[in-house]
């Protein structure tokens, strides 16, 4: 077995926790935008007043029209832009859990669970003994026969990625 595909099955396991938590708030973050509206920044920029000879008090010139329409493109760029970051990034860290939720669904029931509850509740290998009514020698066997055979997984799914 391969201890480097190994040792990112368990670094993997270990940050999943994490990897959902920043996955719930990309989620937040992409239902929720933070911006700056067109209307709002149009707003502000016309009824402006310049010092400048020609501008009385009140009067929007050509210029600073085209300021603010100018702005507001690049305003609505860079929303685009930010959208387009959280997403790339969500969509990464979403297929890297769902392919670890894969994996782990195709393992035994007994391996998956002791995967679940060392990993995902973070339970001793005590309590885990505990829950399911073995001694915590046993856990620690079906814990490294079910990471080795996820390692096996990934390693034989990397094999098709080159």
């Amino acid at each position: 077995m391969n201890s480097d595909m190994r040792n990112c099955v368990i670094s993997l396991l270990e940050t999943s926790q994490e990897r959902k938590r920043k996955i719930a708030l990309l989620h937040y973050e992409l239902e929720h935008p933070v911006h700056t509206s067109e209307d709002e920044m149009i707003s502000a920029m016309a009824l402006g007043h310049g010092d400048s000879a020609g501008c009385t008090e009140g009067h929007v010139s050509d210029k600073t029209l085209y300021i603010a329409l100018n702005y507001q493109n690049r305003t609505e760029k860079l929303n685009a832009d930010i959208k387009e970051e959280i997403v790339v990034q969500l969509v990464e860290l979403e297929r890297e859990q769902a392919r670890l939720d894969y994996y782990i669904s195709l393992l035994d029931n007994r391996k998956a669970e002791v995967i679940r509850l060392a990993y995902f509740e973070g339970l001793s290998q005590n309590d885990i003994a505990q829950n399911l009514a073995i001694v915590p020698r046993t856990v620690r066997r079906i814990k490294e026969e079910a990471v080795d055979k996820l390692a096996k997984m990934y390693s034989f799914a990397e094999h098709f990625k080159k």
